[in-house]
């Protein structure tokens, strides 16, 4: 039986009184890899945000392990990667690569397993980078410093917002390559994204939103969706060939 990791009900928001997002029902459930995707200025960094109650929104309501996210504690359950992380970082920030991928543990006081550590530096390949300033990384570097922190604590939830953006095509490779073996091994994943041509063996929900959701469900459903006329008009920008 499936278990609601995140519902979203009927959920609007409104931005100087302009509607972003418009009565968004979204389920994922446990062990799902959803590739959320539709048209740049969609709503879907705004949906995120939502539901991690970054911003607050007007209408409705979002769940998370089937308690309202404004009263949600368990935030170690979750990791997640901003869209475009490698500009957060200020090039003064004193952190080294290894205390900023401890971030996490510090905040919820949880101990990091070393084999889990090691492991995740080994895959991404920052061994030999972590005794340098985060300021000093190289945009990719530091996206993959970012992608270690989230899943450092061995979330149950990872939320990643083109999280690829500056990888170079072999780095992008072994992502993918490392969230799918994350996946089988029971962890729920959404992964923003307009790089619909390396997913197809991973992803097995997709949801396609343009401030409303005109699709969600199944991978295989989304492929015979992606080819009417609805799904053109309304997330255009979407390479739905490659899928």
């Amino acid at each position: 039986m499936s278990f609601a990791v995140i519902k979203v009900e009927n959920l609007n928001f409104y931005c100087k009184n302009q509607t972003v997002l418009r009565n968004i029902n979204l389920e994922v459930n446990k062990g799902d890899f959803l590739a959320l995707i539709g048209p740049n200025g969609g709503g879907k960094s705004t949906l995120i945000r939502c539901i991690l109650g970054f911003i607050k929104f007007q209408e409705g309501r979002v769940w998370l392990w089937n308690q309202k996210n404004s009263e949600f504690k368990e935030w170690f359950k979750i990791g997640y990667v901003p869209q475009r992380a490698g500009n957060l970082i200020d090039h003064l920030t004193p952190l080294t690569v290894k205390e900023f991928i401890f971030l996490p543990a510090h905040w919820y006081s949880k101990k990091v397993h070393p084999k889990r550590f090691e492991l995740l530096v080994k895959k991404f390949g920052m061994e030999n980078l972590l005794n340098h300033k985060v300021g000093e990384l190289s945009y990719g570097q530091l996206q993959r410093a970012y992608i270690i922190r989230a899943l450092i604590l061995e979330p149950e939830l990872l939320i990643l917002d083109e999280p690829s953006v500056g990888l170079d095509f072999f780095t992008q490779e072994v992502f993918y390559h490392t969230l799918g073996e994350f996946h089988q091994k029971g962890l729920t994943i959404i992964l923003v994204t307009h790089e619909t041509w390396l997913l197809t063996k991973w992803v097995n929900k997709v949801a396609c939103l343009n401030q409303k959701l005109f699709f969600h469900g199944d991978h295989e459903s989304f492929c015979i969706f992606a080819k009417k006329p609805e799904f053109l008009s309304a997330c255009h920008q979407i390479e739905h060939t490659h899928w």
